[in-house]
């Protein structure tokens, strides 16, 4: 079975050059980060810098997004500028209506959403082009809790609210069962999370990014 695992941590970027380094945990009482450290095998491009490099470069190359969002009680319904309408709310237990997804299940779906067309894009820029009919997603991501609930409420918390761990598969299924090799897995892969902007910004939260890339021919 092809299975390409890319775990990323923190590194510096120059140049569009990743230099790794260990990651110390947040300094907490993490249950999910006080004994974990991790290498870094891939990094988003341009992180360190991006501010400049946006300021200095042509107005074409930006992307705009707007929304609008009208808040009551624990939902909040939002509209965009390409006329979509999202609705986020949470459990019953945490005081909200359960009237639609939690924000953080909205944040796994934008992941999940981007990965997709992201590797699409990919993988018709590889050559030889790799055409993909499908992709199964399996994602996990935890957080501690401590991070939003920790009183007294004037005083900052110890512990990050981010996100500190994602981690899953992605089982990619290639149009006329075409043989991918085990390379161009890889590099479908690395060049996915680099380029996927709701990646890009989770890596550079500090978030534990886990994922396995397999080649869903393989699955059975």
């Amino acid at each position: 079975m092809q299975m390409i695992k890319l775990i990323t941590g923190a590194s510096f970027v120059r140049a569009g050059v990743a230099f790794s380094v260990r990651r110390s945990p947040y300094n907490s009482p993490s249950i999910l980060g006080a004994k974990y450290e991790t290498v870094l095998l891939t990094r988003c491009f341009a992180t360190v810098g991006s501010k400049e490099i946006i300021e200095e470069d042509d107005e074409m190359h930006r992307k705009h997004y707007a929304i609008t969002g009208v808040g009551q009680r624990s939902k909040v319904t939002c509209n965009t500028n390409t006329n979509h309408t999202l609705e986020a709310d949470v459990p019953k237990k945490m005081g909200g209506g359960d009237e639609a997804p939690q924000p953080v299940e909205h944040l796994l779906a934008a992941l999940v959403g981007c990965t997709q067309a992201t590797a699409v894009y990919v993988g018709r820029m590889m050559k030889p082009r790799l055409i993909i009919e499908k992709i199964d997603f399996n994602i996990d991501a935890y957080r501690d809790e401590r991070g939003a609930l920790s009183l007294p409420i004037t005083e900052l918390p110890t512990i990050p609210a981010r996100l500190q761990s994602v981690s899953g598969s992605v089982a990619v299924h290639f149009q006329n069962g075409v043989e991918v090799s085990e390379e161009q897995l890889r590099i479908l892969g690395q060049q996915t999370e680099a380029r996927c902007p709701v990646a890009n910004m989770m890596h550079s939260s500090g978030c534990i990014m886990d994922i396995q890339w397999k080649n869903g021919a393989d699955i059975h």
